[in-house]
């Protein structure tokens, strides 16, 4: 026994050494090469999985040291990746802004899974499938991915952006469905005793006492804790803490019956209402991406290219059924609720693929004895693969969005990257103080909206990922249109001093309360700007650039204190170079 146990202690660490090589020495080298983290990870998981390398173990011995076989380590670590991210995503948000969201989440979110299910749920019917089994394979399939998705959104810079909003109020919603999911495969596999709707009432009803729970609990106990832990000032206190609060907060909703993704998300959005919020999104956000990472890794893995080589013709009809299926129900729904054409196209395509929590249901239907192991073995093939190419229809869904939302933007030219600018900052001259300033913006979640009179670096800044639009911003009618009257603030970073006072005077003509920060490149000028109304002045330099962020973000409703960290941590960033400029023609 001590040495079969040796073996899987050394076996266990060289596996963590391939994952920490990947992540650390190739993925950057296929970064470098333009190809996405997401994408990286998949293909090297599909190398190094037991379908690909995994195979010549036997024929090549020392392969051994370069593929991961234990797909269930893989699967613990990539469980809790998809934790970390809901974490994270819910440091982004706050609980006003997620009410504002309660339309897309209970309205587009449920509408989505029920249609979608529904018709899966007949197709499957024809091929042979048994009721209850069609059922669990339509709700199955009905969900998407939140990791791909979140992560491709982040990486795109469109995470408070509308399409972004768009997606991650659907994405939370099926995460919310997970239990009545759950609940119907306990029913159908015959695990559960009683009535269907009396036990999606108990389970329904368990949901929400331990949400309730979870909430005022962490309400009443969890700002005092931090408080009452802060003063040891050790630097490990706060990771503990934060790990703590993570894991013991998806082991409640997990053991409830919810998912464990949920109880992370809501343990982030009771914590992004702290002070501490800022310094826990710097400490946990490499150990979220390296574990996001594994995540990729064992969808890659669990691919078998010989299964897809046997049946190429009915796996690509299945991928590509889903993908069209979800997308033509997608759209017309988003359009019902109210969402530009445009960005009801994008989202159809992002939000298309299969889930990860389809693994999980149709083991559940294979265990339960509702599936043959062949068609589960088939099904999980199927989510696999459409995760596989989810990167890939990422340029897909920017060229639907071009295609249905011509009309978007030529009603509403102005505004092509944005429906909903209410409390966002307003950036007229996006330089690279603008995009200093945006990328900070961006790390916050605080929407904002860029204007440049240069059609080719609106283009640049556009591929880019920015939301920034064309224009003059001499214009008033173009602040108008922006709504700017509900805005958080406007920043001004234009060079010419005339074109600033002409702005910030009939900004102030229009909106007298309306915070309006200029930044100069030197004090000339600085008591007439202060004469016709600027709430600041800020001169240029690095260093006076972070103190007009600062000087925004408290304008913003941030704390003082708050502010600073985030400028010192982005200070930091930008001394190591971490940050690339844009040439600015």
């Amino acid at each position: 026994m001590p040495e079969a146990t040796g073996y899987d202690i050394w076996a266990l660490l060289g596996g963590i050494l391939l994952i920490l090589a990947l992540a650390g020495v190739i993925i950057p080298v296929l970064q470098r090469i333009r190809v996405s983290s997401v994408l990286g990870y998949l293909l090297c998981g599909l190398l190094i999985g037991p379908h690909a390398l995994g195979l010549l173990v036997d024929d090549i011995p020392w392969l051994h040291n370069f593929v991961i076989t234990d797909e269930k380590l893989i699967a613990i670590f990539a469980e809790l990746g998809i934790v970390f991210l809901l974490f994270v995503i819910g440091l982004e948000l706050t609980f006003s802004r997620l009410w504002e969201l309660r339309k897309l989440v209970l309205g587009l979110g449920s509408t989505q899974i029920l249609v979608t299910a529904c018709v899966i749920v007949l197709v499957a019917l024809q091929f042979g499938n048994s009721l209850p089994s069609s059922i669990l394979i339509g709700s199955a399939l009905a969900l998407s991915s939140t990791a791909i998705v979140m992560q491709m959104l982040m990486e795109r810079h469109m995470i408070s952006r509308p399409v972004g909003r768009i997606c991650f109020s659907v994405l939370l919603m099926q995460d919310l469905a997970v239990v009545p999911i759950l609940v119907l495969a306990g029913v159908f596999s015959g695990d559960a005793e009683g009535g269907t709707f009396v036990l999606l009432f108990k389970a329904l009803l368990m949901a929400a006492i331990v949400i309730v729970s979870m909430f005022a609990a962490g309400k009443l106990l969890l700002r005092p804790l931090l408080h009452f832990t802060s003063p040891t000032k050790n630097a490990e206190w706060l990771l503990a803490m934060t790990l703590f609060l993570i894991i013991g907060a998806a082991s409640v909703t997990h053991f409830a019956g919810l998912s464990a993704a949920l109880g992370a998300f809501l343990a982030g959005l009771l914590v992004s209402e702290t002070e501490y919020k800022h310094e826990i999104e710097v400490i946990t956000e490499p150990v979220k991406g390296l574990l996001m990472g594994v995540f990729f890794l064992s969808v890659g893995m669990a691919t078998d290219i010989a299964e897809i080589l046997a049946h190429p013709f009915w796996l690509l009809l299945s991928v590509v059924g889903i993908f069209v299926i979800k997308v033509l129900i997608f759209y017309p729904l988003a359009r019902l609720f109210s969402v530009p054409k445009g960005q009801a196209a994008q989202a159809a395509v992002m939000l298309a693929q299969s889930g990860e929590f389809a693994f999980i249901i149709i083991g559940i239907s294979l265990a339960g004895g509702l599936l043959l192991p062949q068609d589960a073995h088939f099904f999980q093939l199927v989510v696999a693969v459409s995760l596989l190419f989810t990167p890939l229809t990422g340029r897909l869904a920017t060229f639907a969005k071009n295609v249905m939302g011509r009309h978007d933007e030529k009603d509403t030219a102005i505004l092509p990257v944005a429906c909903d600018v209410k409390n966002s900052v307003i950036i007229a001259g996006f330089g690279r103080v603008g995009k200093t300033m945006a990328d900070i913006l961006e790390s916050q979640a605080i929407p904002y909206i860029g204007i440049d009179s240069s059609g080719a670096h609106v283009a640049t800044l556009r591929k880019l990922g920015y939301p920034v639009i064309y224009g003059n911003a001499r214009h008033i009618e173009l602040w108008r249109k922006l709504d700017a009257g509900n805005a958080r603030a406007a920043v001004i970073t234009i060079d010419e001093f005339t074109a600033t006072d002409d702005i910030l005077r009939a900004l102030r003509k229009q909106w007298p309360i309306l915070p309006v920060i200029i930044r100069v490149k030197d004090t000339s000028g600085i008591a007439q700007y202060y004469e016709h109304g600027a709430t600041a002045v800020v001169p240029e330099a690095l260093e006076s650039t972070l103190h007009l962020v600062r000087t925004l973000l408290e304008h913003s409703g941030m704390a003082a204190e708050e502010a600073g960290d985030v400028i010192a941590h982005y200070r930091h960033q930008a001394l190591l170079g971490e940050r690339q400029e844009i040439k600015v023609s």
